[in-house]
């Protein structure tokens, strides 16, 4: 049946067909088209940019959640830069306040004078210190009256071995030793053991 042909009452439709026809250029019916398509491309490149935007994002997002385990692993780098500068300053202040004398090992001097000659034997204490520490001690010593026992009963002894500061203690029960290098030695493990946990 074509177009032109008539439909008669009482029959039946049994299939239509539509035949395109081109709208001319600039009527109603192509710029809407026009409009349509338009619409389409802008709908195809909104979502490119929303994918685009998103893939950003994304990146973004993963970034972020690096930076505090970076961030973490910096500060702890610098926390231990910090404390190795810090007892290296310590080693220098030390070192300096003991090549100098401002160390005085007479309390540790006073302490093992009263803690070993307490039954030990006459003269059986043997203290050692720096030569240039000995007068010094000495001279403080005899400034304690309530030593002056315990100061008998000990033999003090020049020994350049020994740095500035140092005190070794001898008697018939054992030895003891305090150095003062050795003491900031300890701390600092302590520290940097304190500082890594």
């Amino acid at each position: 049946m074509t177009a032109t042909q008539k439909l008669e009452l009482g029959e039946r439709l049994v299939g239509l067909r539509l035949l395109p026809r081109r709208a001319a250029t600039g009527t109603p019916v192509a710029r809407k088209v026009e409009w349509l398509l338009s619409l389409a491309e802008r709908a195809e490149r909104q979502a490119a940019e929303r994918q685009a935007l998103q893939t950003t994002l994304t990146a973004i997002q993963r970034s972020l959640a690096a930076v505090p385990g970076a961030v973490h692993g910096r500060l702890e780098q610098i926390a231990q830069l910090a404390v190795e500068l810090g007892l290296h300053v310590a080693r220098e202040i030390v070192g300096r306040a003991l090549d100098q004398g401002l160390v005085d090992p007479t309390p540790t001097v006073i302490r093992c004078l009263q803690d070993c000659v307490h039954g030990s034997d006459r003269g059986d204490l043997v203290v050692h210190l720096h030569p240039e520490d000995l007068a010094l001690v000495l001279d403080r010593l005899a400034r304690q009256p309530e030593l002056q026992d315990q100061i008998a009963a000990a033999k003090f002894v020049a020994d350049p071995a020994l740095g500035r500061g140092a005190v070794r203690a001898e008697t018939g029960a054992g030895r003891l030793r305090y150095d003062p290098q050795q003491a900031l030695e300890r701390v600092a493990a302590e520290v940097r053991r304190a500082a890594s946990s």
